[in-house]
């Protein structure tokens, strides 16, 4: 798999491989962030394309057929549709029955009943409705500019295009499981999406972006504050939702409370309770997310932020939305831990490399990166780790350089700032 990204806020070019481990370093406002919340969007929008669309239509025309049916009753009209109300929206969105063949049957009788001018101009709008829907259904590319412009919106506010730059793009090309490669191009122009490309089957089922850990407490407020309405509340109206809350922490804390469960990965979820000495679980009285720990109950935000880390891994894995065709994205994973439990975090993400889930990872602690070496040489999946360096260019953008055969180069970067301050005596004597 690959993301390719030429123009998309502080990134110039970019070129990255995706399957493994993918782990992007570099300075603060470099870019690396971007990289992983574009990833997130993009591929959202897709798994909820697919996953969604055919509920929302049958329940835009159902509610529209409704409607149709409600004034024809109004006037005493009984239509020879209604007898067969279900199998009409199932034929209506399949094409088994032709939306203009209908409507003109439906405008006939209304015409032949007499029915008032107003309603029939009403009916006429209904039903235009109803076949603009189902041109949709046949049209993903439309449904994908609508779905990303609604998460994009939520994650960057603003538009995607890098200042000054007319034309943007965003590629992502997966040929695991489709020889015809399966690609999903977004093309921008003056910031906004002006072409889409969807061809062939990806092997993604979905993504996850992990920012912070410090959100667990507030999981439920989470759900329910995103203009964009996460899978449990999907057919909650727009109006009814409140907030800016960027798309990804209402998706995490959906999926950290969920009540779906998977008995694999047991070993691995035993290893990090032992390692905080604890466990989280939903609390089914008020589905509330608390730590147990010696016998207690305590609410999360009375847990240290370096054990919420390790907690959201385990609720990801535990809900089975950490897996060989689900993204895990983590933001700069090291900021609550301390060096110790860096290196143990690292040890915990190479495990899941070695089950086949593929990760990206920004970051811009040695420490954290020399653990993900480490650890990817004691199991032997080297080759399946790749590092990029996020680089400013003299227009403030960045492009990403492919490091994995000269680490050197970022390690002398992240370990400069402590060079620069280590010779305390050298400093003292200038003071004299």
């Amino acid at each position: 798999m690959r993301l390719k990204l030429n123009n998309i806020l502080k990134i110039a070019n970019a070129d990255i491989e995706l399957g493994g481990l993918t782990v992007i370093t570099g300075v603060n406002d470099s870019g690396k962030s971007t990289i992983g919340k574009v990833l997130f969007t993009t591929l959202k929008t897709i798994r909820n394309v697919n996953q969604v669309n055919k509920l929302s239509t049958l329940d835009k025309i159902r509610s529209n057929l409704y409607a149709i049916f409600s004034i024809l009753n109004s006037k005493g009209i009984k239509s020879s549709f209604e007898e067969s109300f279900s199998k009409l929206i199932i034929d209506l969105l399949e094409k088994n029955k032709d939306i203009k063949d209908f409507s003109n049957t439906i405008l006939e009788e209304s015409e032949k009943s007499f029915l008032p001018n107003r309603n029939i101009e009403l009916l006429k709008k209904i039903l235009n409705e109803i076949e603009i829907a189902i041109s949709d259904f046949y049209n993903p590319n439309i449904l994908v500019q609508k779905e990303f412009d609604n998460i994009s919106k939520s994650e960057f506010i603003e538009s995607l295009n890098s200042f000054g730059e007319k034309f943007s793009s965003i590629e992502f090309y997966d040929d695991t499981i489709d020889v015809n490669d399966s690609k999903v191009i977004l093309n921008f122009e003056d910031g906004n999406l002006a072409k889409t490309i969807i061809s062939g089957n990806s092997s993604v089922e979905d993504i996850t972006y992990i920012e912070s850990p410090v959100y667990l407490h507030i999981l439920n407020t989470l759900r329910f504050s995103t203009f964009v309405p996460t899978d449990t509340f999907r057919k909650i109206s727009l109006g009814l939702q409140k907030g800016y809350t960027p798309y990804h922490l209402a998706d995490m804390a959906e999926k950290i409370t969920s009540n779906q469960q998977t008995d694999e990965n047991e070993e691995l979820l035993n290893e990090i309770c032992s390692l905080i000495d604890g466990d989280f679980k939903i609390d089914k009285k008020d589905n509330q997310l608390y730590f147990h720990k010696n016998g207690n109950k305590i609410p999360t935000v009375s847990v240290a932020s370096g054990i919420k880390s390790f907690g959201v891994l385990l609720r990801l894995i535990e809900t089975d939305n950490i897996s060989p065709t689900k993204i895990l994205v983590l933001d700069e994973p090291e900021i609550h831990l301390h060096p110790e439990w860096q290196i143990k975090f690292c040890r915990i993400i190479i495990e899941l490399i070695t089950k086949g889930v593929p990760i990206v990872i920004s970051t811009h602690s040695p420490d954290f990166l020399q653990g993900l070496r480490y650890y990817a040489a004691a199991k032997g999946i080297e080759q399946e780790v790749v590092y990029y360096l996020a680089e400013e260019g003299d227009d403030s953008l960045s492009n990403l350089r492919n490091v994995t055969d000269n680490l050197n180069d970022v390690f002398s970067l992240l370990a400069a700032p402590l060079q620069s301050v280590m010779n305390v005596d050298a400093v003292r004597n200038t003071m004299k």
